[in-house]
C-alpha cells in the first residue's frame, strides 16, 4: 500500500485510529469490570449497560448523518474525541474519590455511545476527502486491519491494565487514546471543503428523509442494504449461541472455545490485508458480490461441529465465512464513498448504518428464540442458510454486470 503510507494525512489518521481502537478495545473490557468490580452491579444493571451502550444508532444515527452533512467533518471527529476523553476522565476521578455511582457510570456510557455514532459515521465521511477515489479500498482495509489487529491485542492489553491498575483506572488509558487521536486529526492539513450553507437551514428531518430516499432509489445501495441487515442480523444470532453451543453442545472447554474465537479474528486481520489486491483482481465492484457470495456457504459448516478432527468444522466456518463478510464490509463501503455526492455522504452513511445497527438487538433475541423453539445445532442450521441466501439482493442488482466503480457509478461492460 505505498501510495497511501507516503500521504502524511492518511498516516496521521492511521495512527490517531490505531491507538483509538487498543483503547476501546481496553474499555470494552474495563466498563463492565468497573461495575462489577466497584459498585457489585447485577446481571440486569449489566445488560442495561450493553444496551445503552450499543443503542444510540437506533436513536442518533439518522440525525448524526444530517449534522455531518452541514459542516465540516474533521472538527466534528475532534470534538467527538475530546468528549470521549473527558468522559471517561470523568469516571476515573469519581472513582478514585468515591463518588462513583451506576447512575454516573450509566450516563457515561450514553456519551460515549453517542459520541461513538457521530465519529464512526463521520470518519466514513471524512475519509474521501484525503484518500483519492481509486485507493479507497486501501483506506478502508487498513482501518478494518486496524480494528482486527486491535480485536486480538487489544483485550490482553486491557486484562494486564486491570490487573496493575485496576479497571477504573484502565478507563485513563482508553481517554488519553482518544486524546491521542484529537491531536493527530488537528494535525492533518488537507483542507475540506465547507457545506452548503443552505443545508444547514433546511429542517433535518427532511435532510434525513433525504438520505433515506436516496439509498432506497438506487439500486445498488438498496442491494447492498438488503444484504447487510440480513446478514449482520444473522450474524449476531449466531454470536448469540456459539459459546454455548461449542461450550454445552460439542462440549469443548472455555479455553479451546476462546482459540478458534481467535483463529477467526486472525482471519480477519487477513482478509483486510489481502481486500485490495481481491479488489484489483476481480474489479472493484465485482468483487462486492462475488466476495459474499463465494465464501457464505461455509457456514453451513458450522453445525456440523462436533468434538475431535470435528472442530475443523467450526473454525473454517467461521473464518472463511468471516472472511467474506469484511471484505464484502470494505468494498461496499468504498463503493458508497466513491459513488454518492459528499453533500449527501454523511446522511447516506448515517441511513446505511441505521438500517444494519437497528436490527442487531433483533438478531440477539431471535437467535435465542429459535434455540428455544427447536435446538441450538437446528438454529446454526437455520441461519447458515440464512447467511448462503443473503447475497441473492447482489445477485439480481446491476452489480453483477459490472466490473469497477468509478466516482459516477459503476462501470458498465460495453456490449459487443
Amino acid at each position: 500500500m505505498p501510495a497511501l503510507w507516503h500521504d502524511r494525512d492518511f498516516r496521521l489518521v492511521t495512527a490517531g485510529q490505531t491507538v483509538t481502537q487498543l483503547g476501546a478495545e481496553v474499555s470494552a473490557l474495563a466498563f463492565p469490570l468497573t461495575a462489577v468490580l466497584l459498585l457489585d452491579a447485577t446481571p440486569w444493571q449489566l445488560g442495561v449497560l450493553v444496551a445503552v451502550q450499543n443503542g444510540a444508532f437506533l436513536v442518533a444515527g439518522l440525525p448524526a448523518g444530517v449534522l455531518l452533512d452541514r459542516r465540516r467533518r474533521r472538527p466534528v471527529l475532534i470534538l467527538t474525541d475530546v468528549v470521549r476523553a473527558v468522559a471517561l476522565t470523568v469516571v476515573t476521578v469519581a472513582a478514585a474519590a468515591g463518588g462513583l455511582s451506576f447512575g454516573l457510570l450509566l450516563a457515561v456510557s450514553a456519551v460515549m455511545s453517542l459520541m461513538r455514532v457521530v465519529f464512526e459515521i463521520g470518519y466514513q465521511t471524512y475519509l474521501p476527502s484525503i484518500v483519492p477515489t481509486r485507493h479507497l479500498v486501501q483506506g478502508n482495509s487498513t482501518v478494518e486491519a486496524i480494528r482486527a489487529s486491535g480485536q486480538i491485542a487489544g483485550p490482553s492489553l486491557g486484562g494486564a491494565l486491570v490487573q496493575v491498575a485496576g479497571a477504573a483506572t484502565a478507563l485513563l488509558a482508553d481517554a488519553l487514546s482518544f486524546l491521542v487521536s484529537a491531536l493527530l486529526l488537528w494535525r492533518v492539513r488537507t483542507p475540506e471543503p465547507a457545506a452548503a450553507h443552505a443545508a444547514r437551514r433546511r429542517p433535518m428531518v427532511g435532510q434525513m428523509r433525504e438520505g433515506i430516499r436516496f439509498v432506497l432509489a438506487d439500486p445498488v445501495l438498496r442491494a447492498v442494504a438488503a444484504t447487510s441487515a440480513l446478514s449482520n442480523l444473522l450474524f449476531v444470532a449466531a454470536n448469540a449461541l456459539n459459546v454455548f453451543f461449542l461450550v454445552e453442545t460439542v462440549g469443548v472447554s472455555a479455553a479451546t472455545a476462546g482459540l478458534l474465537f481467535s483463529i477467526g479474528s486472525a482471519a480477519a486481520l487477513v482478509a483486510a490485508a489481502v481486500a485490495t489486491r481481491l479488489a484489483r483482481w476481480l474489479g472493484s465492484a465485482r468483487i462486492i458480490w462475488v466476495s459474499v457470495t463465494v465464501t457464505s456457504p461455509f457456514n453451513l459448516l458450522i453445525p456440523l461441529t462436533g468434538p475431535g478432527w470435528r472442530l475443523a468444522f467450526f473454525a473454517a466456518g467461521i473464518c472463511v465465512g468471516g472472511a467474506g463478510q469484511l471484505v464484502y464490509a470494505i468494498t461496499q463501503l468504498s463503493y458508497r464513498q466513491a459513488v454518492v455526492p459528499a453533500a449527501i455522504l454523511g446522511r447516506v452513511n448515517a441511513t446505511m448504518r441505521f438500517l444494519v445497527m437497528g436490527l442487531l438487538p433483533v438478531g440477539g433475541l431471535l437467535g435465542g428464540a429459535l434455540a428455544g423453539l427447536s435446538s441450538v445445532r437446528t438454529t446454526l442450521w437455520v441461519i447458515a442458510a440464512g447467511l448462503t441466501l443473503a447475497p441473492v439482493f447482489l445477485i439480481l442488482s446491476p452489480l453483477r454486470r459490472a466490473r469497477e466503480v468509478s466516482p459516477s457509478g459503476p462501470e458498465w461492460p460495453r456490449p459487443r
